[in-house]
């Protein structure tokens, strides 16, 4: 399975959602207080959905999962 990460970080009401790149179906979605509470931990900064390559986003997109099986 290929993820597509989608994050709006910088906008008045962030939001961030991780889905399947072939079927378009939203698997995680951060937004409001539970994405703040995610950058505010330091698990998540801006810069990390600045990568370029394919790999690089599968490997963030498997940190993220990580992630949400913490809270």
């Amino acid at each position: 399975m290929t993820f597509q990460i989608n994050a709006w970080l910088e906008r008045p009401n962030p939001k961030l959602s991780i889905s399947d790149k072939n079927s378009g179906m939203t698997l995680l979605e951060w937004q409001g207080a539970q994405l703040h509470r995610l950058l505010n931990k330091g698990g998540l900064m801006a810069e990390d959905f600045r990568r370029p390559s394919e790999s690089e986003q599968q490997a963030l997109a498997r940190e993220l999962f990580l992630l949400c099986c913490q809270d």
